[in-house]
């Protein structure tokens, strides 16, 4: 159980500060970065599922949470190194009004 709360916590931070990352990247046109974050978050979503069945498919049940931490793994490495090479702040990319 306290696994399941710390994976999902730690899902919702790396989305959320991937969709800050998108944002920070596209403050002009920030209505076309996030559909193409929506869409690229939902392949990734399919690409899972498909990985998933094969792994059950021609290995195991027991192996899909072996071969799922794989890439698991490298998105977090990837998103570290993306945070630390382009930091970026909420309060620069605000809106200032008079």
């Amino acid at each position: 159980m306290l696994l399941s709360i710390f994976w999902g916590v730690a899902i919702m931070i790396i989305g959320l500060g991937m969709q800050v990352k998108v944002l920070a990247s596209a403050p002009d046109a920030t209505d076309v970065a996030m559909s193409l974050f929506s869409g690229i978050f939902n392949i990734g979503i399919g690409a899972g599922a498909l990985v998933g069945s094969q792994v059950s498919l021609h290995l195991s049940m027991a192996s899909i949470g072996y071969i799922g931490a794989i890439p698991a793994l490298a998105a977090l490495v990837w998103s570290l190194m993306i945070f630390r090479r382009w930091p970026v702040s909420l309060e620069d990319h605000q809106p200032h009004h008079s």
